[in-house]
């Protein structure tokens, strides 16, 4: 799997950055375009940090190529909860496909009816921010965003199913298998369509999948 690093190749910059005392006792998880393995050479590396820290530390932070966002574990548990899909997918991803592992989240319950409610309200929202890039010419940030519609729309197909059948447990490969369904549907050819052919495409590609 080429897309993980190992938590001792973490930069200690970043953690310092973050201004994080003890580094160790994050867990680290690798989401954005390494983890849905659609990046190219010039992506930059998402990083999820989860752990004990104060609200003031709460941020997000672009150093380099690393793009990172800092939870608190509580934060991280309730949009579990609530249905917030890279948080769902960092809650079953196996310690062994984290970047660096410092505590177990326990068995959070997730919830399939709240995944669906949380991606039918981010769906909307995401398609009205999609047609303002459009219309402004801005298509390639447009159209990253429908194809992570598209992943997202992948990712609730298959947890709706697997969550009710089992305990569930990702690994990045996993992940990477699951969404590769949508990235194909998700047409390069999109970009010379105006936005009302392009909505029509995404939302048959939705039921496509």
């Amino acid at each position: 799997m080429n897309a993980q690093m190992t938590h001792t190749s973490l930069p200690a910059h970043l953690f310092k950055s973050l201004h994080l005392s003890n580094p160790e006792s994050y867990n680290v998880y690798l989401v954005g375009s390494h983890l849905w393995g659609t990046n190219t050479a010039a992506s930059d590396w998402d990083l999820l940090v989860v752990g004990d820290v104060t609200s003031s530390q709460l941020t997000s932070l672009h150093k380099s190529q690393y793009d990172i966002k800092l939870l608190d574990r509580q934060e991280f548990t309730t949009r579990v909860k609530q249905g917030s899909l890279i948080e769902v997918v960092c809650a079953l991803i196996r310690k062994e496909d984290m970047l660096q592992y410092a505590f177990d989240t326990g068995n959070l319950l997730v919830d399939p009816d709240a995944i669906k409610t949380y991606l039918k309200e981010r769906q909307a929202k995401d398609l009205n921010k999609a047609e303002k890039f459009w219309v402004k010419g801005n298509r390639q940030s447009a159209w990253k965003i429908l194809r992570h519609i598209l992943h997202a729309e992948a990712l609730y197909n298959h947890l709706a199913v697997a969550l009710r059948e089992k305990q569930v447990t990702l690994t990045i490969d996993d992940v990477q298998t699951i969404v590769r369904p949508a990235t194909l549907l998700c047409d390069k050819a999109w970009m010379q369509l105006d936005w009302s052919n392009v909505h029509t495409a995404v939302i048959d590609a939705l039921t496509r999948l």
